[in-house]
């Protein structure tokens, strides 16, 4: 069988290949990507992590792990796969033999069609809002990023705790907290039932995730960090120690004293779908293996210090730290991977659907409690009436 280009019209990484990734896999053929680039404030475009080892366009992560995305057309197979490349590109492979498909957006739909402009199939748009939640009151949740960079680049996230909402019934209202717009005392942490402390390339992003993290560290807020959450979650945590209150990532500031994430010593990028093995009280069962994509691991000279704060280390590998967990929270747990790419409709990942079960829980008993104060006031405001008071 010839290849099948679908020349996609997306100009926002997250739209980018979705409707190829339906046709690859209706089709059952293998899928690769001729990648693309974009114009515009997108640190994230492409951060979806294949089991090869290497990171690929952001709207590629509902795809098999064994994607390929290469930017040589010499690198594309000669046959029996589907390729997506942007509509932008055609003339790349114009000389190259094989159907050509056209997938764009047309209102609230992608729409994948051939020459004649018939369509093949339609894809929801990956970031928009959900069009229907499971009945009751919403839980609140807080996730740390702009807004436009969760539903227009990197989708993943959201498109996690939604499959954990739908599987378990839970509905869930989302408010974004843009890093560098939090409040002096974060106010707006105050209302919500659960913070997610997400990845992401952008170094601008960690003193607000910082201080977020700080906060629910001394709250019974449920957080999940994620890659750079848990990052921020562990640097935190060490700062609460004598003598740490700047430690910082060196990502963020290679000059500065104290780093609570370093290099690797050979210079290694940890980046691919790797073994994973949790321990309590990191909520399980949880998949055997993880993405991840990390130049830098926690700075074992501290190890000390984080466990003075309570924080012990639930999953780490040959020293490297992967994940870590605060026992006496109700729910503080932080991953140096990215459990939201492993997450599927009909599969959510264990720690989206254990933070909504959390959060739940920590709402039922606030009520709980709430209601039996105005319980035992009533039944005073009684008693003293009764009393003549």
């Amino acid at each position: 069988m010839s290849l099948t280009f679908i020349l996609d019209d997306a100009r926002l990484p997250a739209h980018y290949g979705a409707c190829a990734i339906a046709w690859a896999r209706q089709q059952r053929l293998p899928l690769w990507s001729l990648r693309p680039t974009f114009s515009g404030d997108y640190p994230d475009s492409h951060q979806h992590v294949v089991a090869a080892g290497y990171c690929v366009t952001s709207g590629l992560y509902p795809c098999d792990p064994q994607l390929r995305e290469v930017s040589d057309i010499a690198q594309l197979p000669a046959h029996d796969a589907v390729v997506v490349l942007a509509a932008r590109d055609a003339g790349r492979v114009a000389r190259l033999p094989g159907n050509r498909l056209y997938a764009q957006r047309t209102g609230g739909l992608l729409q994948l069609c051939n020459a004649g402009g018939s369509v093949l199939l339609q894809q929801p748009v990956p970031g928009d809002r959900p069009r229907d939640q499971p009945v009751g009151e919403p839980l609140l949740l807080g996730l740390v990023g702009r807004e436009a960079d969760h539903r227009e680049v990197y989708p993943a996230t959201l498109a996690a705790l939604d499959d954990a909402a739908r599987q378990s019934g839970i509905p869930i209202r989302l408010r974004f907290l843009p890093p560098d717009a939090h409040s002096d005392r974060l106010d707006e942490l105050n209302e919500l039932d659960a913070v997610v402390l997400p990845g992401g390339a952008s170094m601008a992003a960690v003193s607000g995730q910082i201080r977020v993290a700080n906060a629910t560290l001394q709250s019974h807020l449920p957080t999940l960090g994620l890659c750079l959450g848990m990052q921020s979650m562990a640097t935190a945590a060490v700062r609460l120690q004598p003598g740490c209150d700047k430690a910082i990532l060196a990502e963020v500031a290679p000059d500065a004293a104290l780093h609570s994430f370093i290099l690797f010593g050979d210079g290694a990028h940890r980046c691919g779908l790797l073994p994973f093995t949790p321990a309590a009280p990191l909520p399980g069962p949880l998949p055997p293996r993880m993405h991840y994509n990390h130049r830098y691991r926690f700075n074992p000279a501290l190890r000390a210090q984080l466990a003075a704060s309570g924080i012990v280390v639930t999953a780490e590998t040959a020293g490297t730290v992967e994940a870590i967990s605060l026992p006496d929270h109700p729910f503080w747990h932080g991953v140096q991977g990215h459990p939201e790419l492993q997450s599927r409709p009909e599969a959510p990942h264990g720690l989206f659907t254990a933070l909504l079960n959390a959060a739940l829980s920590q709402r039922d008993a606030a009520a709980r409690i709430a209601g039996e104060r105005r319980h035992h006031a009533g039944q005073r405001r009684q008693r003293l009436w009764r009393e003549g008071f």
